[in-house]
Order: C-alpha cells, then sequence, then structure tokens
C-alpha cells in the first residue's frame, strides 16, 4: 500500500514537472537608451511566476566624472606614476612579445585536440543547433529608433532604410514592430527595444540527450574536461 502510494506521488510529481518543463522559461529583455544613458530591464518567469529580475543603467558620464576629480585631487602624484608606468612598458616591451608568442604556441598545442574533434562534430552541432531554434518561441520583437544627424540627407536614407525592412518584417506573421522616428531639428540617436521569448525546456533537454548519444560529441565533452583539469 505505502508503494503503491510511493508511486503514485512520483508519477504526479513527474507530470508536473513535464508540464513547467514544457510551458517553458519566458524572457522579457527591455532596453532604453536616452542620451548617454542605457536602462535596462531583464525579467525570467516560469508558470507566470517572476524567478529573477534585474534592473539597471549604464552611462559614460559618471566614469569620466570619477576619473576627473581624481586628476584634480592628485595631477602631480598622477603624471609621476604615468612616466614610472612608461619606463617599466619600455623595459618590459621585448619580454612580452617572446613570452606572448611562446604561450599563443603552447595554447594552439593544447587546443589542437579540440579543434579536431569539432571538425568531426560538425553535422551533429549544426543539427543541435536547428533543433534549438524550434525550442525557442519569439513572442515579441519591437524596436523605436529616434536618429537625427547634421546632414538632413544621411537622415533620410537611415530612415528610409529602417522603414523598408520595417514593411517587409512588420508585415509577416510574426509579432515584430520596427518602427523610426527621425529628428531634423536636433543631433540624436536613442534607441528603445523590447524582446520577449519562450524557451520550451522540455524540448531542449529532449534534444541536448540525443547530443549526448552521438559518439563524436562525447569525445569533444571529453576533451574539454581534459583541458580543464
Amino acid at each position: 500500500m505505502n508503494f503503491n502510494l510511493f508511486l503514485i506521488i512520483l508519477i504526479v510529481l513527474i507530470i508536473i514537472l513535464c508540464i513547467t518543463l514544457y510551458n517553458g522559461l519566458k524572457i522579457l529583455l527591455t532596453v532604453k537608451k536616452e542620451e548617454s544613458i542605457v536602462k535596462y530591464e531583464l525579467k525570467l518567469t516560469m508558470l507566470k511566476i517572476s524567478i529573477f529580475k534585474r534592473t539597471g543603467f549604464k552611462g559614460k558620464d559618471n566614469l569620466a566624472d570619477d576619473e576627473n576629480k581624481d586628476l584634480e585631487e592628485n595631477p602631480k602624484e598622477k603624471n609621476k606614476e604615468k612616466d614610472n608606468k612608461e619606463e617599466d612598458k619600455e623595459k618590459d616591451t621585448e619580454e612580452d612579445e617572446t613570452t606572448e608568442e611562446k604561450g599563443l604556441k603552447e595554447r594552439y598545442e593544447e587546443f589542437k585536440p579540440i579543434f579536431k574533434k569539432l571538425k568531426k562534430s560538425k553535422k551533429e552541432l549544426k543539427k543541435f543547433l536547428k533543433d534549438i531554434l524550434k525550442a525557442i518561441d519569439l513572442k515579441k520583437l519591437e524596436g523605436n529608433l529616434i536618429i537625427g544627424l547634421n546632414n538632413h540627407t544621411n537622415t533620410i536614407k537611415i530612415a528610409s532604410w529602417i522603414w523598408s525592412i520595417g514593411a517587409i518584417v512588420n508585415t509577416t506573421s510574426r509579432p515584430t514592430l520596427l518602427t523610426v522616428d527621425p529628428k531634423f531639428r536636433e543631433e540624436i540617436i536613442d534607441f528603445e527595444g523590447k524582446v520577449e521569448l519562450k524557451i520550451n525546456l522540455l524540448k531542449l533537454i529532449y534534444y541536448s540527450l540525443i547530443l549526448l548519444t552521438k559518439k563524436n560529441i562525447r569525445e569533444l565533452i571529453k576533451e574539454l574536461i581534459d583541458i580543464g583539469k
């Protein structure tokens, strides 16, 4: 009786796991650039439950301000450090060149067996990449470019190219929307994009297991493990 109950629970758990994997992992990436700051948001969900979320921004202004502050505080010390570094670089140039040449030869000899295995596994890897594309479903692809150049003719040309591409892509069955907003009174290059993907994890695991049954792939993995030791 206990064994039957355990078996039923195990079957139910396997079914739930398969449904979860088949439902897949949703990836939503949003990127927005305004002036010199790029903001992004990455969100991962499974069964409509958020399992990972990360937001942030990157810009050159903050880094430039920090460097300028350091130079203003200690200009003399910075100049001395630069002079010393330049002298050290001149002395070590010849030694670095010889060691780099030796290092490249040694690395090539180490990775030579892997290159051979990759050539043998070319067909299997190509088929695996095609299978992976079957497991990925593009749910949404949106992009909007705001562009304004100092030359109005170039602005019109680039906008026309994007309009032409958008006219083809936007009319297809795929959920895509590519637009452009030309500006003629200011120089600006900003953009906003959104990509939403759904990955069928069950198919991905299935195709990966099929790949591992191939002899060439197993030999390739073995070579990679041996080099990593």
